[in-house]
């Protein structure tokens, strides 16, 4: 199965090392998806992150999320 990691960019960076196995692409966006709710409580206004998810080769996905205060 590939591996696939997930790096966060943002206030509180976090880059994946290890990576995940997965059975394809389509479960590594699955994955994203539970981690963009897991890590999304903890934003703040006027503060924004992205969500890479990378296979060995290449960027597959990012997800950004930016909040401005009005």
């Amino acid at each position: 199965m590939p591996r696939y990691f997930f790096h966060i960019i943002g206030k509180f960076p976090f880059r994946d090392e290890v990576g995940t196995e997965l059975r394809d692409d389509r479960a590594a966006w699955k994955e994203a998806l539970l981690l963009t709710r897991d890590i999304e409580t903890s934003l703040q206004p006027g503060e924004s992150w992205s969500l890479d998810v990378m296979a060995p080769d290449r960027l597959l996905y990012r997800i950004s999320i930016t909040s401005e205060e009005g």
